[in-house]
């Protein structure tokens, strides 16, 4: 059966290969600026012009720098792409974060997001990760009723347990799930099936784990006249038809690599 190269959420069609912002919208330690924003925008255009139509990003990222960067890139393009952000950690120094999943918070957050993608409504929403001092419950809850007021569009969990996926469920409709998961991290497999059953969207951050590969996968990929970011992204798209990746870079080049992944054949891989 061929692989479906698209996921249906509601009217309209995401392609499963996206991009992740955080890394080309900040700098070191995910924290400030990036060096160079004119390169970011540059990127950001590019994957939307070579159909790339999801478009990830989070308040923590930066923080706010990376929303703002994206809001500019997407401008000419705000009809044809889905933006997602996500709110619930706190970037507080470089390199570290804290959740903070309050209902109180979570507004003031979904406010802010609001104001700098300069937006009513946000396409996806995500808890970017669970408090261990609120219940899950509480925060979704809190999304769930900014969502009846009109500012959330799709509802979405991050760096979610299935146990922690199930009590969402028992507060809200979610749209979406996004952990990390991989070829060679395959810890959320029993979430991406569970998503599988319900037809409900997972999306895989850190889709390519290079450094978990050994070099005779490198050589053996390139063997073949393929890359390890390739071989990752077409086996995301080869493991479930709702699964989409949100592979990052400041790279054009690496951009067209990896949006390359679709046109490599689908064949048995090896297990991790």
């Amino acid at each position: 059966m061929k692989t479906k190269n698209t996921f249906q959420l509601g009217d309209f069609e995401i392609n499963r290969i996206g991009f992740g912002t955080m890394r080309a919208t900040t700098g070191p330690g995910i924290w400030g600026d990036t060096p160079d924003k004119k390169n970011a925008i540059q990127v950001i255009r590019k994957a939307i012009e070579n159909g790339i139509n999801f478009i990830d990003t989070a308040d923590a990222y930066g923080p706010y720098t990376s929303e703002l960067l994206v809001q500019k890139a997407i401008e000419p393009f705000k009809d044809e792409v889905m933006v997602a952000t996500k709110g619930g950690f706190i970037k507080y120094q470089p390199g570290a974060v804290i959740p903070n999943g309050h209902p109180y918070y979570l507004r003031t957050a979904l406010e802010g997001s609001l104001r700098r993608l300069k937006t009513e409504s946000i396409d996806f929403y995500y808890l970017h990760k669970a408090d261990p001092n609120i219940p899950i419950e509480e925060s979704v809850g809190a999304l769930a009723t900014f969502q009846k007021e009109g500012k959330i569009k799709h509802l979405g969990i991050s760096n979610v347990t299935l146990q922690q996926f199930k009590k969402a469920q028992s507060v809200a409709k979610i749209d979406a799930v996004q952990n990390a998961f991989s070829f060679k991290d395959r810890r959320s497999e029993a979430l991406v099936d569970q998503t599988t059953k319900e037809d409900i969207l997972f999306v895989a951050h850190t889709p390519i784990a290079r450094n978990n590969w050994e070099n005779t996968d490198i050589e053996k990929a390139q063997k073949e006249g393929s890359t390890i970011n390739q071989i990752s992204l077409r086996w995301l798209l080869d493991v479930a038809p709702n699964v989409i990746s949100i592979p990052g870079t400041a790279s054009e080049r690496h951009l067209m690599e990896n949006l390359q992944s679709y046109t490599l054949k689908s064949r048995p891989y090896e297990e991790a």
